[in-house]
């Protein structure tokens, strides 16, 4: 952990691949540990994540906020989005790729079917100040502007879906907060299936949290109207004010809210009020419109909704007992869903053609993915 600069780098490019490895979980768990400390402590990433041959597709970006703008490119015939992080001025760059370098390295160890996968860094115009964060491009967008277009979704699948990404995210070790959990940062796959994205605010926990400033594509740092009165407002007998899983399921109640009312949490009031309000003890009023009831939202839901925004971080359940709930609903609804079919081993085929990866001259097959 001591380690800078070159010696940081190749320690890095170490550990790294041989998490691009088939590993034993409790080996595996060591080093996720040991890449994360050594990322945040020493401001580098592994170079066997940067990735070659990008192609920006258009002349614009196709959405945009305050730390970055979102591309859409290409590689090897894959859809992709590339988020390019915004800096303004020389003072701003160090500490915004220390930040971004921990984003992308927390990133890198994710693999589940509603997290959404990490390609991997590019180096815009082979300018080492002008990164980006390149993952699959979803055409149907975040689940805000998704339920615009589709209005009579069901979306008790979408909220299965989160509270299993949130599970996993929670029950790795270490363990990792999302801290920015809200309807923009929730995308949906080719398939219509809910996945987790915007990992600019995530934390790595073991013994010590690892926290961090956001790069969401929006600019708000972990936006107050999905955040919990703990964060709002710290009471040192309930935690340092620092993300949680309750606060992440606090949030994974907002979700909710979103989706099934159409509207942000507290969308009456203005953001000041929005604080006392929650700080009061108020939360978002139960919709009743004919387009709640089309997505799915009855009693057994709205309870589960509102346990999830208990103002005892202690009182509110954990996303596995989130999961099982939903899944003894009597009318939680048959899963007909496809597979995705996005291509997230694209990292492993193209391995061989990263710089300076420790293993790039072994061969990975499919079989091989499936096991890391």
């Amino acid at each position: 952990m001591a380690r800078r600069g070159i010696e940081a780098q190749s320690l890095l490019n170490l550990l790294q691949g041989c998490l691009d490895l088939p590993l034993d979980p409790s080996v595996r768990r060591r080093h996720v540990g040991a890449v994360i400390n050594l990322s945040r402590a020493s401001g580098l990433y592994p170079e066997c994540m940067i990735l070659k041959g990008v192609e920006l597709v258009g002349g614009d970006a196709v959405a945009g906020g305050g730390y970055g703008d979102v591309w859409k490119g290409s590689l090897q015939g894959e859809l992709l989005a590339v988020k390019v992080v915004k800096v303004y001025q020389k003072s701003d760059v160090v500490k915004l790729l220390k930040e971004f370098s921990c984003e992308a390295v927390i990133w890198r160890q994710l693999r589940h079917p509603n997290i959404l996968p990490f390609y991997g860094v590019y180096h815009l115009t082979d300018n080492s100040t002008r990164v980006c964060l390149v993952s699959p491009w979803m055409e149907n967008g975040n689940v805000v502007d998704f339920l615009k277009q589709v209005p009579d979704t069901n979306c008790v699948s979408l909220m299965h879906d989160i509270a299993a990404g949130l599970q996993y995210l929670h029950e790795l070790k270490p363990c990792i907060i999302h801290g920015d959990l809200k309807g923009l940062n929730i995308l949906i796959t080719p398939a219509r299936r809910a996945c987790l994205a915007d990992f600019g605010l995530a934390t790595a926990r073991d013994s010590k949290p690892i926290t961090m400033p956001s790069l969401s594509t929006n600019g708000m740092a972990g936006t107050m109207r999905w955040q919990a009165p703990e964060l709002l407002n710290p009471d040192p007998n309930e935690g340092n004010g620092a993300s949680s899983m309750a606060s992440d399921v606090y949030a994974f109640g907002c979700v909710c809210y979103e989706m099934f009312s159409g509207e942000m949490p507290m969308h009456e009031l203005r953001d000041f009020g929005v604080i006392l309000a929650v700080m009061q003890g108020r939360r978002p009023q139960r919709p009743s419109h004919d387009l709640c009831r089309i997505r799915g939202l009855d009693d057994d839901i709205w309870d589960l909704i509102e346990n999830c925004w208990a103002g005892r971080p202690s009182e509110r359940p954990s996303a596995s007992q989130i999961k099982a709930r939903l899944c003894s609903l009597p009318n939680f609804p048959l899963d007909l869903r496809p597979t995705d079919t996005f291509d997230v081993f694209l990292p492993w085929r193209i391995l061989g053609s990263q710089p300076r990866h420790p293993f790039s001259d072994l061969t990975f097959s499919p079989e091989d993915a499936n096991q890391i």
